[in-house]
């Protein structure tokens, strides 16, 4: 009874540990094919293609457009120095002028007879105060006297100067060379000094002004290479004004350009451009369509490139210019592998098939 125990104890362990054994067996056998599945599937999965193309950085040199307007390079609003009636209207409103010529008279009234007076009297006080000077060489004028008379004569001087002036300020004349742009009185009225009589305008040179953000103002100086564009017509200038102090209104900067108008073909108030090129910098030319937006540095603008293990990089770049087959961006290595076709598909750090566009036909 005892050996039969014993001999069904005996079989039990050997049965238990035959299902034991050979459980880990076909477990680490079932691992191995598995891993080899594995293998043989990561060696036949194709890597993701995508389409590339060589690019090499050129010199570029941005272009910064601000709207405005023509303006005169020189505005006037000429004032009676003055009072009368208005005697005559000279120029014709709009015309050119130079500078001097008459626009507007006003009558002299009694003047001219004045100016004759006060030379008369100019002429006594100078023989008086020359009589003076002899008698007091030969010590028979005191010095006060003496004195009275080159009072005399000063103030003779002085009144003969002034009535002069009074009737120079009876011909209101252009200041400069210009456009009589309007007249303000008409013949006939009266005017006192100070009265507002003509507004005057210097059209050559002429300027363009427009207002530039604070991007902009950085980019440009008055060196910079400049042209204005008014309708269908370029015209070379100059900058010759950067404010250097932002509008309160509106945070935004002053620019004037200047440029040559001898025929006066452009009106004040036009709808103008001022382009401004900017510094030289190195830059690619790509397509707008192979910009890319990444997930992983916050919807950065950048490109995907590949280097020469045809390894998946972004490039974070900025648009600094346009042109009609493309945009320049900087922020990449002078000479790069740009993917243009299949770049959404795959990530950085990625490994690719990469397919030239010169091969494809």
């Amino acid at each position: 009874m005892k050996t039969n125990l014993t001999i069904a104890t005996l079989i039990v362990v050997i049965l238990t540990a035959w299902m034991v054994f050979g459980s880990i067996g076909a477990n680490d056998e079932a691992a191995q094919k598995a891993e080899a599945v594995q293998a043989v599937e990561a060696t036949e999965k194709p890597l993701p293609s995508v389409r590339v193309r060589d690019s090499i950085a050129q010199e570029f040199a941005a272009k910064v457009t601000l709207r405005g307007k023509t303006l005169a390079s020189r505005e006037s609003v000429l004032k009676a120095e003055i009072g009368g009636q208005i005697l005559e209207i000279v120029a014709q409103r709009g015309s050119a002028v130079k500078a001097g010529d008459p626009l507007i008279k006003i009558d002299p009234q009694n003047l001219p007879e004045q100016i004759e007076a006060a030379e008369a009297v100019l002429q006594q006080r100078q023989l008086e105060y020359d009589a003076a000077q002899k008698l007091r060489s030969s010590g028979y004028q005191s010095e006060t006297r003496l004195a009275e008379t080159a009072a005399a004569l000063a103030n003779a001087q002085s009144t003969l100067a002034a009535t002069r002036i009074a009737l120079e300020h009876t011909v209101v004349s252009a200041p400069y060379d210009g456009v009589f742009n309007d007249r303000l009185v008409e013949e006939g009225e009266f005017v006192a000094i100070g009265d507002p009589m003509a507004h005057f305008l210097a059209l050559n040179p002429m300027i363009v002004t427009a207002e530039a953000t604070e991007q902009e103002i950085q980019k440009i100086n008055a060196d910079s290479p400049a042209v204005a564009k008014i309708g269908d017509k370029t015209v070379e200038g100059h900058i010759r004004y950067l404010s250097k102090s932002a509008n309160s209104a509106v945070r935004t900067y002053t620019v004037e350009l200047e440029f040559e108008n001898p025929n006066l073909s452009f009106e004040a108030g036009m709808t103008a451009d001022i382009v401004a090129t900017t510094a030289t910098q190195m830059a690619h030319k790509v397509t707008p369509a192979i910009l890319f937006l990444s997930a992983d540095t916050d919807g950065e603008l950048g490109l995907k490139t590949i280097d020469d293990e045809n390894e998946v990089s972004f490039h974070k770049t900025k648009i600094i210019g346009t042109a009609d087959d493309g945009v320049w961006v900087s922020g990449l290595p002078e000479k790069v592998k740009l993917i243009t076709v299949g770049q959404g598909f795959v990530v950085p750090g990625a490994t690719v098939n990469a397919v030239e566009e010169s091969s494809i036909q």
